[in-house]
């Protein structure tokens, strides 16, 4: 049997250099004990998630964490190279041991943190991401591969531990949701608000003394308001964000314990027999690659060099520029479903493109522009609820992601573009997340029915540092990657997936919108995996 780099990838598929880099990748082992959080990773160069909920029940059982000291704490913990100097040559793979300990300089005896790894070089416009084993008892091993010769900078960081992750899902559990919205109830004069979340919880039942379940409105998706006093929940008219949090200062403290930066490791990488750079060159464009290999590929999916992004999955054929953009939208159709991210790549293209953009509030309301030049209509659409909205959206604007695919009409050529992420990480755990999936993936197979030549992307999570959003966004990446590639599993050589998070740790990306630089990346990405052209 050939031996697997990745789930679905088997090892004669990868060139003779690249197999060489991974010669002495293994499954990782499986601690048995009732203490700790027991499932390492499964293939741990697999780029994408596919046993982050395994350690769901572990997580679950922290539900309060009585001493703070107990974390993990930088000052203490301690980062080394696990090689020799002499060794790192441009093209080779740098491991990293990482021990944990915690406020009282104990060393952590308990695995679950979760670790993200990159290299950049000193300029700041080279980076790489890598990934980390976890052994499960407070020690790691962090892989990195360094491309390119020149003076680098190895980071490591615990984006997301155990505590944190412990406290997000309890919270959600018992709430139903992390942040809610809210729905408006109105009868003649009379109106009332009350919360909103994708699952029915005692704690929102006893809150209202009753709850309004709103699934049908909302396309056969999970959703739960309060129960209006003297209202009825027919009478449901708008919805919005709500801020609300049912948490204390000590719990705030805690889940904002994270993203924190262990140590830097300065190293020299010397060059290669075969230069300054040095990596495996992908030699199959990418828009003849099959499509289930975009699920499988291994860390790192691509790095930058000198500012030019460089993909290791397949090979680029198409540059970001107005012309060839055009030629490859001509008479087409690009519909983006999603959040604002998906509306910040819509209005990306525009200006790549060379269309005037006008100044509208477009927060959470279809967009569209048509031009009858290229015969192009681009268009953006939000997802369903929850969608954290502007206070008093008219709920009817909203639809479902099957419903935006249901119109899309047989012999279509359109390029379609899904996302789920930035809402689903303020309210809903991967159960929540499993029913949007669902209720999209029906459209999806009625769309390909009929128009067999639409090309579907499936747009990854990113990672978010920004030191105010309390979330354990690296956890919820996870099993939002995990519950995709398991729900599209049986269409995976028909829908394309765009890996975000490579690119998004290795660039220190803060916020929810990355800047533009990793928009341009992942939308040249996106069209070569779209485009034939010449």
């Amino acid at each position: 049997m050939a031996k697997r780099i990745g789930m679905g990838v088997r090892w004669s598929q990868l060139s003779k250099h690249m197999q060489g880099k991974f010669a002495n990748v293994t499954k990782d082992q499986v601690v048995h004990s009732s203490n700790v959080i027991k499932t390492a990773f499964i293939l741990p160069t697999a780029t994408i998630s596919r046993n982050i909920l395994e350690r769901y029940p572990e997580y679950r059982q922290i539900h309060e964490v009585k001493d703070f000291k107990e974390l993990f704490d930088p000052r203490f913990s301690m980062v080394e190279l696990d090689m020799k100097k002499d060794q790192l040559r441009a093209g080779s793979q740098v491991k990293v041991k990482v021990h944990l300990y915690n406020g009282y300089n104990q060393s952590m005896t308990r695995g679950g943190d979760l670790l993200n790894i990159w290299l950049r070089d000193v300029k700041g416009d080279s980076y790489v991401a890598g990934y980390v084993d976890d052994h499960m008892n407070g020690t790691y091993t962090g892989h990195v591969m360094a491309f390119w010769a020149g003076n680098v900078t190895i980071k490591v960081t615990v984006t997301s531990t155990k505590e944190g992750i412990g406290l997000y899902t309890n919270y959600v559990h018992k709430y139903g949701s992390y942040k809610f919205i809210s729905g408006t109830f109105s009868k003649n004069d009379k109106s009332e608000k009350t919360l909103c979340a994708p699952t029915n919880t005692r704690w929102l039942d006893r809150k209202y003394r009753g709850l309004c379940n709103l699934t049908k409105e909302n396309y056969n998706i999970s959703l739960f308001c309060g129960k209006p006093d003297d209202i009825p929940c027919r009478n449901w008219v708008t919805y919005g964000w709500n801020e609300s949090l049912f948490y204390d200062g000590y719990t705030k403290k805690i889940l904002s314990h994270k993203d924190l930066l262990l140590k830097q490791i300065q190293v020299n990488i010397a060059p290669s027999s075969n230069g300054h750079l040095d990596y495996p060159l992908p030699k199959t464009p990418c828009n003849v690659l099959p499509r289930e290999l975009t699920w499988n590929s291994t860390v790192p999916s691509g790095f930058t060099y000198r500012g030019i992004y460089y993909n290791l999955i397949c090979q680029l054929t198409m540059n970001q520029t107005k012309p060839q953009y055009r030629a490859c939208l001509k008479d087409r159709q690009v519909i983006s479903i999603g959040d604002s991210t998906t509306r910040q790549w819509y209005y990306r293209l525009l200006s790549i493109l060379g269309f005037e953009i006008k100044a509208e509030n477009t927060f959470n309301k279809f967009v569209q522009i048509h031009n009858k030049t290229l015969g192009l209509d681009l268009e953006w659409q939000p997802h369903e609820l929850p969608f954290h909205g502007v206070p008093g959206s008219d709920r009817k604007v909203i639809k479902s992601v099957a419903f935006r695919l249901d119109k899309i009409p047989a012999n279509s050529k359109a390029i379609v573009i899904i996302h789920w992420y930035a809402h689903i990480v303020r309210c809903c755990d991967h159960i929540a997340l499993r029913q949007h999936v669902r209720n999209a993936k029906e459209a999806i197979v009625r769309l390909l029915a009929r128009s067999p030549d639409v090309k579907i992307f499936i747009k990854g999570p990113h990672l978010v540092t920004y030191f105010n959003a309390r979330k354990p966004y690296k956890f919820v990446g996870m099993f939002v990657e995990q519950v995709l590639l398991e729900e599209f599993s049986d269409l995976l050589d028909k829908l394309t997936y765009l890996d975000q998070w490579d690119m998004s740790v290795a660039a220190e990306n803060v916020n929810i919108h990355p800047e533009n630089t990793m928009v341009n990346i992942s939308l040249n990405n996106l069209m070569n995996f779209a485009c034939n052209i010449p």
